[in-house]
């Protein structure tokens, strides 16, 4: 049998994702032999998969050259799987990983396995449970011959588009669960954003959540047209089972996270990129989750406030303006990630398959494909007038948001940092001079000037350490 006639693949973990993306491979047709590491959390088997009692059995039941998908919690699961695999498996071998990692564990795990001439893929699959079954957008990092001997896989689970596949390798190593921390970071973001816009639709306007549903329905029909949008119109329509009451109203506000977007804000601050809209998710997240705490400040904290009147537009215009604040910053973070890593991706191949599948897929993307398009080598998507554009528009509309949400006590930290965000591209001058004076007065840092070339320190009253 040659290589091309191989459709086996070999699936450790039997979780949500897992188990979704065995029953859509089997039924592409391949043959599918799954194990669970955790045997007691096996709920069920989909049609068409057959259930090995162990790793072993299941590479014994596969022909080479063997084809691995590892869907199992990120982080020290994947590399006990991997010691596991290691000592039975054969040169030309292809192990993909396809969960959540940290692009620096799989730039290490790709050298290892490599160097024991068994091929390793990175793969961030995004799109949820839906994604998994129906197609997701997958992103890969690996070598050219590791990720042509499991393409085939990797292009039968990703999501389909005018005869486009929504999978690509974007570089060797870590790549794709590079980018699909980005896409995490932008993912963060953008609930933020939308968690805001409600807030400020129930308190400001005194909306009930059927009424906020209506009015996200009709974003969803214009520039905000996407995955988040949509879904959220859906959640705050949803009733309880038991009391009829709006779910929404039961479910406690304790935000959880998985770690990637800290992951994202941390690699942006190495790269010396600003990314203040996701900062400002990731810390909401955090602050919320802080239950204890929240309760024991609350009563000691008397906000004083002005009433100001809110309007739905404006507060769609600052969602819009946050949305494009957030894939802004989310790019430039891929675009120092590409120049320091030297990964060859395009920002517009990622646009094209962020566009179906994914759960930050949106209306914008397109646009944003079609910015990098007609300029590759662009240096912020705010330098593109199908970005900018809109964002001039929605300028006002945010500013009168923003406003209305400081006189009337409303928390919005990231429609509020988007705007900030803004105003910091805009400005001539910002007051970092004073930043550059302050660092050279107590550390002898030295700065440049604006009239002449050279770097300059000044004999400051007082000195400094």
């Amino acid at each position: 049998m040659s290589e091309n006639e191989i459709r086996q693949v070999g699936l450790v973990g039997l979780g949500t994702m897992g188990r979704a993306l065995a029953g859509a491979l089997a039924r592409e047709e391949f043959d599918v032999f799954a194990v669970e590491p955790l045997a007691s959390d096996v709920k069920e088997v989909p049609s068409g998969v057959t259930l090995e009692g162990d790793i072993s059995s299941m590479v014994a039941a596969l022909l080479p050259p063997r084809r691995i998908l590892l869907m199992v919690t990120a982080g020290e699961p994947v590399d006990g799987v991997l010691d596991q695999l290691g000592p039975i498996l054969e040169t030309g071998d292809v192990v993909i990983d396809g969960g959540n990692s940290n692009f620096i564990d799989t730039d290490r795990r790709s050298t290892a396995m490599e160097g024991e001439g068994i091929g390793y893929v990175g793969a961030g699959i995004s799109g949820g449970e839906e994604g998994a079954r129906n197609g997701a957008s997958v992103m890969t990092g690996g070598s050219d011959e590791a990720f042509a001997v499991v393409s085939e896989i990797l292009e039968a689970i990703s999501a389909k588009s005018e005869g486009k596949v929504c999978c690509a390798l974007l570089g060797s190593g870590g790549a794709g669960h590079f980018v699909k921390m980005v896409h995490n970071g932008i993912e963060y973001g953008l609930m933020q954003a939308i968690g805001e816009a409600y807030l400020l639709l129930k308190n400001g306007l005194k909306l009930a959540p059927n009424e906020c549903a209506s009015i996200f329905e009709h974003w969803n029909t214009g520039a905000l047209n996407s995955f988040l949008v949509g879904i959220t119109a859906d959640i705050l329509r949803k009733p309880d089972d038991q009391s009829g009451e709006s779910l929404i109203e039961l479910i406690d506000d304790a935000a959880a996270q998985t770690g990637t977007g800290r992951w994202m804000v941390s690699e942006a601050m190495a790269l010396g990129v600003a990314v203040p809209t996701i900062a400002e998710a990731v810390a909401a997240r955090s602050l919320s989750g802080d239950r204890d705490v929240r309760d024991a400040v609350r009563h000691n904290l008397s906000p004083k406030t002005d009433e100001r009147e809110f309007s739905a537009d404006n507060v769609r215009d600052a969602l819009l303006s946050s949305f494009l604040a957030c894939y802004a910053q989310g790019f430039a973070v891929l675009s120092a990630g590409s120049e320091k890593y030297d990964w060859p991706h395009s920002e517009k191949e990622i646009a094209a398959i962020w566009q179906h599948g994914c759960i930050i897929r949106s209306a914008i993307l397109g646009t944003i494909e079609q910015a990098y398009d007609e300029q590759p080598d662009l240096p912020h998507l705010f330098a593109s007038e199908g970005i900018v554009d809109p964002l001039n528009e929605a300028q006002q509309g945010t500013r009168e948001t923003v406003t209305a949400a400081v006189q009337n006590g409303v928390p919005v930290p990231a429609l509020s940092s988007a705007l900030a965000y803004l105003d910091g591209f805009a400005a001539d001058r910002l007051w970092t001079s004073l930043t550059q004076a302050q660092r050279d007065y107590f550390g002898a840092h030295r700065y440049r000037r604006t009239d002449r070339d050279g770097s300059f320190h000044s004999d400051w009253p007082g000195g400094g350490d």
